[in-house]
C-alpha cells in the first residue's frame, strides 16, 4: 500500500511541475490560401506624425462566415486587422509615442519570438482562437512623405 501511495504522490508531483513548463505556441495553417502578404514602412514629413508600417494581406478567395482575422503581431507589437474588401485586409502600426503605447505586445515578445521578416496572424474560426506564422514577408520600398 505504501508503494502505491508513493507512486501516486510522485505522479501528482510530476503533473504539477509539468504545468509550469514552457509551452510552444501552436501555429496552424490559415483556413484560406494567402495570395500575397506585404509590408511597407513609411515616414511622415513632420516629426510629430512619426512613422509606421502598413501590412496588406490579400487572400485567394473570401473568408467564410465562421472565420475572422483579428490581429497581427510584428516586431513585439500588435494591432487589429481591418477588412478592406472581400479578399483584402490591412493592419497599421504607428511608431510614435501617441500610438505605440497601446500596441506594445507582451504576447509577441514572450511567445512568438519573431524574426525581422516574420509576423503572426491571429484569427477566429468558429469562435476559437488560432495563430498563423507568416515567414519571408515581402517588403515594399518605404514611403517617405515630404
Amino acid at each position: 500500500m505504501k508503494k502505491v501511495t508513493s507512486i501516486f504522490f510522485l505522479i501528482i508531483l510530476l503533473n504539477l511541475f509539468s504545468c509550469n513548463a514552457s509551452k510552444e505556441t501552436i501555429y496552424t495553417s490559415l483556413p484560406q490560401e494567402i495570395k500575397s502578404i506585404t509590408f511597407e514602412n513609411w515616414t511622415a514629413g513632420r516629426m510629430e506624425s512619426g512613422s509606421g508600417t502598413v501590412f496588406v494581406i490579400e487572400l485567394e478567395k473570401p473568408l467564410g462566415n465562421t472565420i475572422r482575422l483579428e490581429k497581427i503581431y510584428f516586431k513585439n507589437l500588435e494591432t487589429e486587422i481591418v477588412q478592406v474588401n472581400e479578399t483584402k485586409f490591412k493592419a497599421n502600426f504607428h511608431y510614435n509615442k501617441i500610438y505605440q503605447q497601446h500596441q506594445t505586445s507582451a504576447i509577441a515578445t514572450k511567445e512568438f519570438h519573431l524574426k525581422e521578416n516574420e509576423a503572426v496572424i491571429e484569427y477566429l474560426k468558429n469562435n476559437k482562437k488560432y495563430w498563423y506564422k507568416c515567414t519571408q514577408i515581402k517588403e515594399i520600398t518605404p514611403l517617405l512623405f515630404p
